[in-house]
């Protein structure tokens, strides 16, 4: 197809898409158009002529267009699919949660795209764009995180896994099938016995056998009961083999691994490893919420594993973590850290290697009153009434859980333009949290989990007839800070 062919294609593409748009065809004329398109996205497989069209396959079938954008990417093998719905698509994730990635599609909206930072980590979202922008966003947190292994990666992972098992196997062989390395009591009918591994009259004090070094299937060989009963001749070779083996199965003694089950109070949570070396090196854990769905976005519980035994009745301290934007990623709950100091240290830790940073550390007396929580209202409570504020950034904007607002606009007037940091003034009465300035700072994103805001109370004389009495003397569109500045003038005089 040549330049001009194209081009001609192109225009006709623009003028069926701009037709379809306006809904001034009739349903035949409609049917007709689509017709067409998907005529032209058939004869087009030309990879350059499928980027120049991806918009306008995008438009007519946005979940095709995005799979197979997905399949000619580098991470193929860890595309989770094209999704319609949140919940089936966090449901996909979890399937993988070392890694993985997916697209989620709305029609009002466009394409999102979840990225997993780290194993066992919630995943990042993009803002809705369209799939070149939002590809080229994963790539940049890929820049970051590295969390996502290419196909070729995982290829060659897969055949180097493949070779030294074929090794390992081969290793084995001749050891079964040598007459030599078997004593003529065993050779005839007889299983793979231990005593063959160590030549005749070797003592075990001169054994430099390490018993790392014997693999599972040489281990699963060992002799049957009727044949462990030993001549004079083999006592010592023998003991010296049930050493290693009762040495070598130690290593793999189940008490010595970390439960996958914690139980606090009425949460159940899954425990792992935080893999990374300053992580490892003070033993720190995370554990994650299985049964508690409003807070599961929310919280995240970190511990060290010599503490597990030991946090009950300790002080708990919670901080608020965001990311580079200004954005809420997660409450981290710290258990078993000594003091403040303590525990911002290993908030930073875990922070920093995901490029995330602490704003606030607050102080729980004991976890009693945490484990109670339920939903994300109980938790903002807690956090906001009872726990007490130790620590914060000069810029510290306190966070409230998207579930905890109400997020229709209570009073309506223009606001001004938006960024992440930008605080929501909210209103409390009558048990409800009313949003009455924010309605620019909620459409930028609208998955976020929580948002920086402003808490007035009816206690504090403050009501909704009041602020629209003083939003009437200011002049429009009115930003976040020149409202709540004559709200606290009001108040004061």
């Amino acid at each position: 197809m040549n330049v001009l062919e194209k081009a001609h294609l192109a225009k006709e593409l623009q003028g069926l898409i701009h037709s379809l748009d306006q809904r001034s065809l009739s349903f035949y004329e409609i049917a007709k158009s689509k017709c067409r398109l998907k005529e032209i996205f058939i004869h087009c497989d030309e990879p350059i002529f499928k980027k120049q069209i991806l918009n306008f396959k995008s438009h007519m079938q946005p979940e095709l267009a995005a799979q197979e954008f997905a399949q000619h990417s580098l991470y193929v093998q860890t595309f989770r699919g094209v999704f319609k719905q949140d919940l089936a698509l966090e449901q996909a994730l979890e399937q993988h949660p070392e890694m993985g990635w997916a697209i989620l599609h709305r029609a009002n909206l466009g394409f999102q795209i979840w990225y997993i930072p780290a194993p066992n980590r919630t995943a990042l979202l993009s803002d809705w764009d369209g799939l070149e922008k939002n590809y080229a966003w994963m790539l940049e947190q890929q820049e970051i995180y590295a969390a996502l292994k290419t196909d070729t990666e995982l290829n060659q992972e897969t055949l180097e896994t493949g070779k030294t098992f074929k090794m390992s196997r081969n290793s084995v062989v001749p050891l079964q099938n040598s007459s030599q390395s078997i004593p003529e009591s065993h050779s005839i009918n007889r299983p793979f016995s231990f005593e063959s591994l160590i030549p005749q009259g070797t003592s075990t004090q001169n054994t430099d056998w390490d018993a790392a070094a014997l693999s599972m299937e040489s281990l699963s060989l060992s002799p049957k009961q009727e044949d462990t009963k030993p001549s004079l001749a083999s006592a010592e070779p023998q003991t010296t083999s049930g050493l290693l083996l009762k040495t070598a199965t130690a290593a793999l003694e189940p008490n010595s691994l970390l439960p996958q089950i914690v139980e606090l109070g009425e949460w159940k949570c899954r425990l792992a490893a935080l893999q990374f070396p300053q992580a490892q090196e003070l033993e720190l854990c995370h554990l994650t919420l299985d049964n508690v769905s409003e807070l599961m976005p929310l919280l995240e519980i970190i511990v060290s594993a010599s503490q597990l035994q030991q946090y009950n009745n300790q002080p708990v301290y919670l901080a608020e973590q965001i990311n580079a934007q200004g954005r809420f990623v997660k409450y981290i709950v710290i258990l078993g850290a000594e003091d403040q100091l303590h525990a911002i240290r290993l908030g930073n830790i875990v922070s920093q290697h995901y490029a995330y940073e602490l704003v606030a550390l607050k102080l729980l007396p004991n976890e009693q009153l945490l484990k109670q929580c339920k939903n994300a209202q109980q938790f903002f409570e807690l956090y906001s009434e009872q726990a007490e504020l130790v620590w914060n950034t000069e810029s510290y904007q306190p966070f409230i859980p998207a579930n905890c607002i109400q997020k229709h606009k209570l009073i309506a007037f223009e606001e001004t333009s938006a960024n992440y940091r930008t605080p929501i003034i909210l209103l409390k009465e009558r048990q409800k949290i009313r949003v009455i300035h924010g309605q620019s700072r909620l459409q930028l994103l609208r998955e976020e989990t929580a948002y920086p805001y402003i808490l007035l109370d009816r206690h504090q004389g403050v009501s909704w007839q009041l602020i629209q009495k003083i939003i009437q003397t200011l002049p429009q569109p009115i930003s976040a800070s020149k409202l709540y500045d004559a709200i606290q003038i009001y108040i004061g005089s």
